[in-house]
């Protein structure tokens, strides 16, 4: 009866749940107001969208219910107050949202609006989240969204071309969660932003924000999660002691100068990121004593001094990262008690001291340990069975650790990433140091020891990417590299020879350089396999013959070299070499090309590549020096230079390095690049994305220097000394802003040196010696700052800094006509005086001997003696002469002989 009972009651509520759901289903598929739904429509009329992609929008049906439309939400009025259309992959107008003046939440994200944010926006009263990151917005955010009283999710994020400056903020706002990163936001944050005391999360990474960190942020007590990574914020980090919830703190690459000493607190803290700014100070030792603290990462600071021994430290790192900084004195005890630690990194610091490899038998969850680039010598010396308790790494970085002996190694059975370079490790490289992990090693770098030959025959193992056994003393043929290697590097050893096949192990290989070897050997045509090229450097060696032909069908027969395959080439060294040939046109066709160096070889021919079609957009240096290269300077190769004609103002910002970027790491290419710079040869080890030059030096070019050189804007070195051009300098040279070395000299330049080269303000290294030129040389505060021997060989030119004082031309000298008409009415003056003077004087002598007998007999007796004395003077004078000339080829005589 009781159960009868039960189950009665039991089917009444059942019955009354399913009245009640049908009672919302009811209400729910009748209440969305008509006015909202024409709008959606509006809405979606106005957008494109890919059918088989959406999942919203291509399910909204005008006889359904707007309210049951997938991303709308509706409230009990029938209004619409949320709107979720991500990742639906639309474009077009957004406008018809507008007039949706109930909207509360509003997420677009991952859709192409390809358009500023409407001001609209900041009129919809009741917003609570506003997103729309990935959406390629433009413009500037209207700074009156950020003010709306309700605001507590602002997301925009990921939008590159979208920027902005933050506002005031209101003394009560609601804002919880601002996320800005990867946008173009600028400027300051406001000392206002401390009045967000809701604010949980914070995220404006990779912006352009500068200036100090308020430290009204200190008040914000419910932060959680603070990103400020990759910013420009200078000054100290603040404390942020109230706010005790943070878990999370990502500060890296700023221009932070100090952070707090007392970090106790903290309870919650997980994840400390300050690495890559100007810190400088002692490392606080309180953050050693976070009860949640896993990963501290500090690298690339300038934290100084010795790291305090501590006791009881209670932190559970996992992750501690002090490199590149300037600590000093021994290794702290107590990191040998962080059991937990995964990754642990010192390298590029100043400890000293000996480290005991036994003692990280302690740390056996280890995976990642870098000591390198300390003053550290690391004791290898352990017993068999500390052997077995050392952890079992991952990757294991010991540069400059003073080693010996690498015996140790061989039991480490998980290694894929391996430095030893910059020690003292002789003999031969053995083979199973490279089968270690079962031929699974990925990194190897042996550079920088005294390694005499690989063991043979040798094996490399087959997954390796990086392989560097650069500044070493091996000999012999070129060994055979790993299949899979993407970085090789065997420069600066003494191989003499290229195996035939050395190209078929190159199929994956982005950088090359057997630069600084004593290879004699030809180029091997089996080097065409390698078409992911980046880098080849192949400089200073012995090596002969021409450049290998490889496809002598493409580019109408005229591209027939390998380096047609190298498509993806960015640097290539070939210089100080003996290869003979023509200069390569088909290098034209490389539009990734940055680097060409042909200098010190045996090319001929002009360069004149006007047939082939030239694609030189990125080409920054170009060095064909001494060779035997001639014809005119065409004014196509010029022409295409169009990283060399990009704004200066442009380029500046460019600050990267050109680099190489392997899979594993980032591995800058530093290989040697020899300029002619300011009259000396220079190294370059770093090629910044803005420097630029072109050396034409020591060969035999002919003709005028074109004046589309003028156009080359971001120009900083200029050298086609030593060949045989003629003409007037361009004038267009002076355009050259950028310009710090520029050498014309030993030539047969011209005419007058142009005015502008004096205004040039970043030039510090002049030579226009031993050319034609002529003229006053232009004055200018650069000019005076060169020597005369800049100038000099140049019979034609005056003034400073030459000891050439130069024709007066000041405003009162006569003009040319005015002169030349004085000189003549001098010369007739003088003309007429002799004249005149002539005519007395002849009166006065022969009108007496006319008329006076007595006047004629003194006259004759005087003429009989004058000549009979000049004649007898002659006499003596040839006498005189044949004794001089006598005496003159007996010295002569004695000088020759002397010599």
């Amino acid at each position: 009866m009781r159960s009868e009972m039960y189950s009665q009651l039991f089917f009444i509520l059942l019955l009354s749940i399913c009245c009640k759901m049908s009672d919302v289903v009811a209400a729910n598929s009748s209440k969305c107001l008509k006015d909202q739904k024409m709008l959606l429509l509006r809405l979606r009329n106005n957008l494109t969208y890919d059918s088989e992609i959406s999942t919203k929008l291509v399910k909204w049906n005008h006889r359904i219910d707007c309210c049951q439309w997938e991303g709308v939400t509706c409230n009990s009025e029938g209004q619409v107050i949320g709107l979720d259309l991500s990742a639906e992959s639309f474009s077009g107008s957004i406008t018809p949202l507008a007039d949706l003046k109930f909207l509360s939440i509003v997420r677009l994200d991952g859709n192409d609006l390809s358009a500023p944010i409407p001001e609209f926006f900041a009129e919809l009263t009741n917003l609570t989240v506003f997103s729309l990151s990935s959406c390629n917005l433009i413009g500037e955010v209207p700074q009156k969204i950020f003010q709306v009283p309700t605001l507590q999710t602002i997301d925009l994020s990921e939008n590159e071309m979208l920027g902005g400056s933050l506002p005031e903020f209101p003394s009560k706002g609601s804002l919880q969660n601002m996320v800005l990163s990867d946008t173009k936001y600028s400027g300051s944050l406001p000392e206002s932003i401390g009045n967000l005391r809701k604010l949980s999360r914070i995220e404006l990474r990779a912006c352009n924000f500068t200036g100090p960190i308020p430290s009204s942020m200190e008040n914000l007590t419910q932060l959680v999660l603070l990103d400020f990574e990759l910013n420009s914020f200078t000054g100290s980090f603040p404390s942020f002691k109230l706010s005790k919830n943070l878990t999370r703190i990502y500060s890296a690459r700023n221009r932070l100068t100090g952070i707090s000493s007392d970090w106790q607190g903290f309870e919650n803290l997980e994840y400390l990121d300050l690495s890559s700014n100007s810190i400088s100070g002692l490392i606080p030792e309180s953050l050693f004593y976070l009860p949640s603290l896993s990963d501290l990462i500090l690298s690339s600071n300038n934290f100084s001094g010795q790291i305090t021994e501590l006791q009881n430290v209670i932190s559970p790192l996992t992750t501690l990262e002090l490199s590149s900084n300037n600590l000093e004195g021994l290794i702290p005890e107590f990191i040998f008690e962080l059991h937990d630690l995964y990754g642990l990194s010192l390298s590029f610091n100043k400890f000293n001291g000996t480290v005991q490899l036994e003692k990280f038998t302690k740390i056996n969850k280890l995976v990642d340990l870098d000591l390198s680039h300390n003053s550290l010598s690391v004791d290898t010396n352990i017993s068999e069975s500390d052997l077995a308790l050392l952890p079992q790494l991952n990757s294991f970085m010991l540069a400059s650790c003073n080693l010996q002996n690498i015996s140790f190694l061989k039991n480490q059975s998980k290694l894929s990433m391996l430095d030893l370079s910059n020690n003292q490790l002789t003999g031969e490289i053995p083979n199973w140091l490279v089968e270690i992990n079962d031929g699974l090693l990925r990194f190897l770098n042996l550079s920088f020891n005294q390694f005499m030959r690989l063991q043979e025959p040798y094996t490399i193992g087959f997954l390796m990417n990086f392989l560097d056994l650069h500044s070493n003393l091996l000999t012999g043929v070129i060994p055979l590299p790993p299949s899979a290697a993407a970085y090789i590097d065997f420069s600066d050893n003494n191989f003499s020879t290229f195996p035939p096949d050395f190209g078929n192990y190159l199929v994956t290989a982005r950088f090359l350089s057997i630069a600084n070897n004593k290879v004699i050997s030809s180029i091997p045509s089996s080097i065409c396999n390698s078409s992911y090229l980046e880098v080849l450097d192949l400089s200073n060696n012995s090596l002969n013959g021409i450049i290998p032909s490889c496809l002598p069908e493409s580019l109408n027969r005229c591209a027939s070299s390998f380096f047609v395959q190298l498509h993806k080439l960015k640097v290539l060294n070939i210089g100080n070499n003996k290869i003979k040939d023509t200069f390569p046109c088909w290098l034209r066709n490389m539009s990734d090309l940055r680097v060409l160096i042909l200098r010190f070889n045996g090319f001929h021919g002009n360069i004149d590549c006007s047939r082939v079609n030239s694609n030189w957009t990125a080409l920054q240096i170009m060095d064909l020096a001494s060779n035997k290269l001639g014809g005119v300077l065409p004014r196509g190769s010029f022409l295409e230079l169009k990283a060399m004609m990009a704004d200066p103002s442009l380029t500046h910002s460019r600050s990267d390095i050109l680099h190489f970027e392997s899979s594993i790491s980032p591995i800058y290419y530093q290989d040697r690049v020899i300029l002619s710079l300011k009259g000396q040869d220079v190294t370059q080890t770093k090629i910044f994305l803005f420097f630029t030059s072109i050396d034409f030096s020591s060969n035999n070019f002919v003709g005028n220097i074109p004046e589309i050189v003028g156009d080359l804007r971001s120009l900083y070195l200029l050298n086609i000394s030593h060949n045989n051009l003629m003409g007037q300098m361009p004038p267009a040279i002076g355009n050259l802003k950028q310009l710090e070395s520029l050498d014309l000299s030993f030539n047969k330049l011209g005419g007058n040196i142009p005015e502008k080269l004096a205004s040039l303000t970043f030039l510090s290294f002049l030579n226009l010696s031993s050319n034609e030129l002529v003229g006053m040389i232009p004055q200018g505060n650069q000019i005076q700052t060169f020597g005369g021997s800049s100038f000099e060989g140049n019979k034609g030119l005056c003034g400073f800094p030459l000891n050439r004082i130069c024709m007066n031309k000041s405003a009162d000298a006569p003009s040319e006509p005015e002169v030349e008409e004085e000189e003549f009415i001098s010369r007739t003056e003088i003309y007429v005086s002799a004249i005149l003077g002539l005519v007395v004087g002849i009166g006065i002598i022969f009108l007496p001997l006319l008329f006076s007998k007595r006047w004629n007999q003194s006259y004759n007796r005087i003429m009989d003696r004058l000549i009979l004395r000049i004649f007898q003077q002659q006499g003596q004078e040839r006498k005189s002469s044949s004794s001089s000339v006598a005496s003159w080829k007996k010295v002569a005589g004695k000088s020759r002989g002397s010599h």
